[in-house]
């Protein structure tokens, strides 16, 4: 949308020059040659609704305004007056003429009148106005336009949604979002001919160009707070392996030294060394998950993404065939829920290299056919061709399956393991659906 703006060569903005050149016509007809003449407020008009140069001033001010509930009144006074002026056939005021703006912000949850400066709307003109204006919202055509009428304290009057044609035409936003404007019937006849529509694009316009520099801030607002929470994590994560992972270290391998040393000692004593072992070793295993955790960087990358980098991973510290069956061609994730599905599937993998004995492991991914509406819940399946392993022989210090089921558990996951008939081991991981 190309707005023209600026100052001419003779230094005047152009929309100035307009009404100085008024100024100039209306003296010499009213003054003869030589005399100063008096200057009256009333008989300086206000700028012409076809004035193109004001009119984008007025969008240019809407769309740079910090706060739309302080900028337009004064705003929406100028417009009345310009289209009463022109409705009254050359008087400056035209007082019976009423509008007003219905606005809500992005992230509001009502809607709020706005009314120009010097026009108080009665509270149940407002109230119905936003009656009327939220219940259109709810499933409203953008190009809609709603007669009021049976509204207390008003004659009734247009309400019109504020589209923006051209802008719909270059971003495919459409509507401006739930911005109206509302006519008092005196205003509304404006409507016939045609001055309500310059009111009505001059707004329109404003009003999305705002809306989409305030989407612009609110995003960029976002992505420096999730920029911050990660640089914060990775700072944590880098103090965490500096001190507490080594000394965490340190203890995991005094207490296998201390195991191995109580192997004669009384029962209790091999007991308790055994838990001391334990407890480091699961403390330090979480401590690391939390580090690689902070560094995981994935973005904007869909889950089978993260799982292809799972797979490199593995392929350079194992001789295993990885397979990846990915059915679903787009699956984002929420920050927290993929950071747990990648340890899941990290833990799976790692059983398999270490104690399954097997050569080919397969991850695939799909939607469940099953249940009503389909294709509701998501299917992570891990399964490899080793050994196998019955769940219930799994000794207590053994305790990586149980963070898996409790790492499902947080993300509302359901977590199982069974043997498939042609032998391996078979993890699968399924949850709702909650693309981002």
């Amino acid at each position: 949308m190309a707005l023209s703006l600026g100052a001419s060569k003779a230094g005047k903005a152009p929309a100035l020059q307009g009404i100085a050149h008024r100024l100039e016509a209306q003296r010499a007809q009213v003054c003869p040659a030589g005399a100063e003449p008096p200057v009256h407020p009333a008989t300086i008009p206000p700028p012409d609704l076809r004035d193109r140069h004001h009119l984008d001033a007025i969008t240019l001010h809407i769309a740079t305004c910090a706060d739309l509930k302080e900028a337009l009144p004064s705003v929406l006074r100028e417009l009345l007056d310009m289209l009463n002026g022109c409705l009254d056939s050359g008087a400056a005021h035209f007082a019976t003429g009423e509008l007003c703006v219905v606005h809500r912000a992005l992230g509001q949850a009502t809607h709020e009148v706005i009314s120009p400066i010097g026009l108080a709307l009665p509270a149940a003109t407002r109230e119905r106005l936003q009656e009327v204006v939220r219940d259109i919202s709810r499933g409203r055509d953008p190009d809609a336009r709603q007669q009021v009428s049976d509204m207390d304290g008003t004659p009734g009057g247009l309400l019109i949604a504020l589209t923006d044609a051209t802008d719909r035409g270059e971003t495919g936003r459409g509507a401006t979002g739930d911005d109206w404007l509302w006519l008092g019937e005196p205003t509304a006849a404006a409507i016939e001919s045609g001055l309500a529509n310059v009111v009505i694009n001059t707004l329109s316009r404003g009003l999305a160009l705002h809306q989409q520099q305030q989407a612009r801030h609110a995003e960029d607002t976002k992505s420096a707070v999730a920029q911050a929470l990660k640089n914060e994590r990775r700072h944590l994560a880098a103090e965490l392996h500096d001190t507490l992972a080594q000394e965490l270290s340190y203890l995991q391998m005094q207490s296998a030294r201390l195991t191995r040393a109580a192997r004669h000692a009384p029962q209790d004593v091999q007991a308790l060394a055994e838990d001391v072992h334990t407890q480091a070793r699961r403390a330090f295993r979480q401590t690391r998950e939390l580090i690689n955790g902070a560094h995981a960087t994935w973005g904007d990358a869909p889950l089978a993404c993260v799982l292809d980098n799972l797979i490199e991973e593995f392929e350079t510290r194992s001789g295993m065939v990885f397979e990846l069956d990915n059915r679903i061609q787009s699956l984002h994730l929420p920050d927290a829920q993929a950071l747990q599905v990648m340890f899941i599937v990290r833990e799976a993998m790692t059983n398999s290299v270490r104690h399954a004995r097997a050569t080919h492991l397969r991850l695939q991914l799909l939607y469940q056919s099953s249940g009503h509406p389909p294709a509701a819940r998501v299917l992570l399946t891990i399964e490899d061709n080793g050994c196998g392993f019955d769940p219930a022989d799994i000794a207590p210090a053994h305790f990586g399956l149980g963070i898996m089921q409790d790492r499902a558990y947080q993300i509302g996951a359901d977590f199982a393991i069974t043997q498939p008939r042609q032998g391996g081991t078979r993890v699968t991981l399924s949850w709702e659906r909650r693309d981002t």
